[in-house]
């Protein structure tokens, strides 16, 4: 039998990319999973061939921080218990830190960690009443090792890390486990989507993620490193240069900034 079946997980960002692909492993493996994205006609066609019963469709925007809280415990008043969160919505920055405005990091903070703490914040009561659940988030490598130009998006990363890494001692006493997931490059269009240095979407696809992961190889990896409730899950092909990133940065910092100059990520 497999570890997911029966269970209920929550997965925000569902609509594309790692979200939809790691929803629609979890329906595989017998789960019952709430679906949470801005848009509700992507999730409806992305999932239409799956059986109706055994997902739910919620739209909703995880910038409307204010709005959280109601919603999840709207969830879990028409779900029932939940067994997993799936923090993964989010969005991707390129451009120059001095070139760009700080409205962008504005945009990138709000929803790469500030939903995803109210999130955590607004499910925690129900898992520590419970005495189980998993909070799993997507954090990317460039949560672990800075680049060029994408400042703002390690920010957040980096404070996601900070904060789970934090609070992972605090929760863990009500058998609530963390795990970070930390993607190298896997071919999705986070690339494409990108905020540029005004705000706009980067439009390209050119940045090598189509050389990554596919969607559907990172999600078989996620819900391994779950099942295994390991606490951080670096997520990339063998020859991807996020592992190499990620080494050198521990190991050689010397070495690493010296390569950081020379190479865009």
């Amino acid at each position: 039998m497999s570890y997911f079946k029966g269970k209920t997980v929550i997965v925000t960002g569902a609509s594309s990319g790692i979200g939809e692909s790691t929803a629609k492993e979890f329906l595989l493996q017998g789960a019952k999973v709430i679906l949470v994205s801005r848009s509700e006609s992507k999730m409806y066609d992305s999932f239409k061939d799956f059986n109706k019963d055994s997902y739910s469709i919620y739209p909703f925007d995880l910038t409307n921080l204010d709005g959280i809280d109601s919603f999840v415990k709207m969830l879990i008043e028409k779900e029932g218990p939940i067994d997993i969160l799936f923090n993964n919505a989010g969005v991707s920055q390129f451009g120059y830190f001095e070139e760009s405005d700080l409205s962008v990091l504005d945009k990138i903070m709000e929803l790469d960690f500030f939903s995803v703490v109210q999130f955590t914040k607004s499910i925690l009561p129900h898992m520590s009443a419970k005495k189980s659940g998993q909070i799993v988030t997507n954090t990317s490598v460039a949560g672990l090792v800075g680049s060029r130009n994408r400042s703002f998006y390690s920010s957040a990363k980096f404070a996601l890390h900070g904060f789970f890494d934090s609070i992972r001692s605090e929760i863990i006493h009500h058998n609530v486990h963390v795990t970070l997931i930390a993607p190298g490059r896997v071919a999705t269009d986070v690339g494409k989507n990108a905020l540029t240095t005004s705000g706009e979407p980067y439009g390209r696809d050119d940045r090598g993620h189509r050389k990554g992961l596919t969607s559907l190889e990172a999600a078989k990896r996620i819900l391994n490193a779950i099942k295994r409730k390991k606490r951080e899950a670096v997520i990339a092909k063998w020859n991807d240069i996020a592992w190499l990133a990620v080494y050198i940065r521990k190991f050689s910092p010397s070495l690493y900034f010296f390569l950081a100059k020379r190479i865009v990520a």
